[in-house]
């Protein structure tokens, strides 16, 4: 359920050029600008600075609190490994979803706190699904509907809306294909469209100001993962890597990218700095596409094998590397069949079809089970 409603309220498209105080105010503007490139720096230290004049300048406004809780999320990925921080995080979302209901309190149809609403409870959905509360999960976003409705009809004259309806016309499409248990209640959400919803993604990270990032990340994704096509998703994650080359999850992505492009070498070097990290996760990334690369480019399957099982042994996130896990477990296929191990192949092919949401994976591991 979350790729349908949590990811299109994953953004900071609630930044609107309205009649709110912050975005009449050309410093706010900047201040949340300057924040966010510091943010995706990993510049915590500074972007925590700046973030913290917008609550001098707007105490009673739920933009700092938003932004922190963005930022402890990024900070602190994945929250699960850190207990305390996820206090934090969801005292950062409490609070700016309080003072966002203030606002529509007064004004209802105030579209400044509709999106601050929309990025609050999108961000509780994110947090419950990743804990695995799905039905809380899943009415947590059922509130958050009313709010993206508004948004899907103000495209033209809002573009900083064009980030959340892009994901919303693509997933609400996509999703139930991938997953056709949902169908029993995605019925009542409205209907979307593919094509448009890839069109608004493009138009987002060219047209507006605040969602640039958030539309590049999530266009390379949907790219890559359903349209299996890993070359337009390069082009998009280009955008990211050269802005924020210290971002690890933007290099982690680009990993994946390069790999299925067969530009090994340069593969090979963002693995290095990837397994230079502590996060179990980050180790998984990395471990798996050495493993991946020593397959591919190497020809080495006893290297490649040794990789993709220490890989597969580590957890995986179940945002960023299940599919990882997948990929692994389909490179292990093919040793297999290459081995002779007819047996091993079709049992690493099924553990590849199970976990993996990669068209491309899935479409080789059912060649191989036929």
């Amino acid at each position: 359920m979350k790729k349908i409603f949590v990811l299109v309220t994953l953004t900071l498209g609630f930044f609107l050029q309205s009649k709110a105080q912050i975005l009449n105010d050309a410093t706010t503007r900047q201040l949340i600008s300057q924040g966010l490139d510091k943010m995706y720096s990993y510049d915590f230290k500074e972007s925590a600075e700046i973030f913290s004049k917008l609550k001098v300048r707007h105490p009673q406004h739920p933009v700092f609190y938003t932004l922190m809780a963005i930022q402890t999320e990024l900070q602190y990925f994945p929250l699960k490994d850190f207990p305390n921080q996820q206090k934090t995080y969801l005292a950062y979302l409490n609070q700016s979803r309080a003072l966002a209901e203030a606002m529509l309190d007064k004004n209802d149809e105030d579209i400044e706190a509709n999106f601050f609403e929309l990025a609050t409870l999108g961000y509780l959905a994110a947090y419950d699904a990743d804990n695995q509360e799905f039905m809380k999960a899943v009415g947590v976003a059922k509130k958050a509907y009313s709010h993206l409705k508004k948004g899907l009809a103000l495209t033209e004259k809002q573009p900083e809306f064009l980030y959340s309806s892009g994901i919303y016309n693509y997933y609400r499409i996509e999703y139930p294909e991938t997953h056709p248990v949902i169908k029993s209640v995605i019925w009542m959400f409205a209907d979307g469209n593919k094509k448009l919803g890839l069109q608004q993604l493009d138009l987002a990270t060219r047209k507006t100001i605040f969602v640039k990032t958030e539309a590049a990340f999530y266009a390379g994704y949907v790219y890559m993962k359903y349209e299996a096509n890993p070359a337009k998703a390069l082009q998009y994650n280009t955008i990211l890597a050269e802005k924020y080359p210290d971002n690890l999850l933007f290099q982690m992505q680009r990993m994946d990218f390069l790999t299925a492009l067969g530009k090994h070498n340069d593969a090979d070097d963002i693995a290095n700095k990837i397994l230079k990290q502590k996060g179990v996760m980050f180790q998984c990334a990395g471990t798996i596409f050495k493993g991946l690369i020593a397959e591919k480019d190497k020809k080495d399957d006893k290297l490649a094998e040794a990789y993709l099982q220490k890989g597969v042994k580590m957890p995986y996130d179940e945002r960023f590397t299940k599919d990882y896990h997948g990929l692994a477990y389909l490179a292990l296929a093919r040793i297999a069949k290459r081995g002779g191990q007819h047996s091993k192949m079709k049992e690493y092919a099924k553990k590849a079809s199970k976990l993996a949401e990669y068209k491309a994976t899935i479409a080789e591991a059912k060649a191989l089970l036929d």
